[in-house]
Parts: structure tokens; sequence; C-alpha cells
């Protein structure tokens, strides 16, 4: 079997439609192509993936009351000087920073882009960088925009996204499909605005429950360990991830 650029076709399945060969009937077109197929199996996957992950669940009573509010927390204590840590049970935590710089001006210089997803120049409200390990050896970074609706914070969706490769992993079969899933989600969260409720306080941490903008919640987003964000003083990204 030839090989093929996976991540090429996956950038392209939800821009353009089928190729024409792909939309006939086997009677039209006895040998498919393998591109075609191929093409036709990433845009079915990024379909189910888009169905799995913003399938509505049911409305969260009191969702657009009394919500906590981190980030007026970190603009407290100075956006500048501290982050929130995000971690979930015994992984490495993610970084999220309330900052108008670019993805590139916080990654290591040892890091190396392996995938890139968007357009660094695109303007956003209110703009958020978010640091998450997608694998032992990959780092996804993210920069979109946000705003605050009733109780809860909600995001516009990624403007701009950059998969780093982290010399010194060791590769194993997540890292194998990480390059594909970082294109997937991206691809499966296009158009979407989702929304999270936290709970909690500054000394104690925030934990948060995803939402649709009107109140339901999103079970395909919630993972079976409990999220806590937390603010810490800024650092060297590498040193904060390690944590």
């Amino acid at each position: 079997m030839r090989s093929i650029d996976m991540l090429g076709f996956a950038t392209i399945l939800l821009a353009a439609p089928l190729p024409a060969a792909a939309a006939q009937t086997p009677a039209e077109q006895p040998a498919a192509s393998e591109e075609a197929q191929m093409l036709a199996e990433l845009r079915a996957a990024v379909a189910a993936m888009r169905e799995e992950m913003y399938r509505p669940g049911p409305l969260v009573s009191g969702w657009n009351a009394g919500g906590a509010d981190p980030d007026a927390e970190l603009r407290a204590a100075g956006a500048d000087r501290h982050v929130f840590l995000l971690r979930s049970g015994g992984d490495r935590p993610g970084v999220i920073m309330l900052t108008t710089r670019g993805i590139r001006e916080f990654a290591p210089a040892e890091w190396q882009v392996a995938d890139s997803y968007g357009s660094a120049s695109e303007p956003v409200e209110a703009p958020t960088v978010q640091f998450s390990w997608l694998s032992p050896r990959y780092v996804i970074g993210t920069r979109g925009g946000g705003f605050r609706r009733h109780t809860v914070d909600c995001g516009t969706g990624i403007a701009h996204a950059l998969l780093y490769e982290v010399p010194g992993e060791t590769m194993t079969e997540e890292d194998e499909m990480a390059r594909l899933m970082f294109r997937l989600a991206l691809l499966a969260g296009e158009g979407i605005t989702t929304c999270t409720r936290w709970e909690g306080n500054r000394a104690e941490g925030w934990t948060g429950r995803p939402l649709l903008p009107d109140g339901r919640s999103l079970p395909g987003l919630q993972g079976e360990d409990v999220e806590r964000l937390t603010i810490v003083l800024a650092a060297p990204l590498a040193d904060l991830m390690r944590r």
C-alpha cells in the first residue's frame, strides 16, 4: 500500500467536498483511488468525533447563576506575573495564560513544531494561550478568545494551534496517534462555542463543568478525572508543565 500524508488530507477534509471519484457509485467508479477512500474515512472520523465530543446532555440546573470567576482572580493577582495550572488526576499539568502574546513566545526553543492550525495573526477578544500534554511526547499550544456569559466562561474557538514535539521522550503508540488526533480534534471543534462553569475559590482552586451556551451539559468533554485549576507564579513553561 502506498504511504499517504494523513495530516495533509485531514487539513482539507472539512474544507472541500469529496472528489467526484469518491461520490460515484461502484458501477461508475469500480476502482476508487486510495486517496479518495482515505479522504472519505477521515471525513467520517471528524464527523464521528464532533458528534461524540459535542453531544448535548441534560440542562444543568442553575447553570447561569453563582459560578466562580477564576479569570478575575488571576487578573487581580497580576496576569503578567501569574498563570493557571490545570491538573487532571496524576497527569502532568497544563498551563493557561491570559495574554495578548502568541504561542511561540512561550514555547521552549528546543521544542520542535510538528504541525500547525489556523493563524497566529487572527484577532480574538480576551485572548488566552493554553499548553496541554497531548501525549508523553507531544504538547499542543492553542490561542483563542473568550467572553463571560452570565456566570460562566465561554470560548469562541481556536484561532491558532501548534503541535510541539518535546525532545528526549521515548516514542510510544500513544505518540503515534497524537499528530493525527491534533488535526481531527481541532477540525471537529470548528465553529462550536463551549462554556465552563467554575466552582471553588483561590485558596483551594476551581473545578469546571463543560456546557453549551444554553446550559446543556457536554458529557463527551467531561473526563473521568476531575480537573482542578489553580493560580501559581509564572515560570519557564517547561518547568511548569513538569510539576
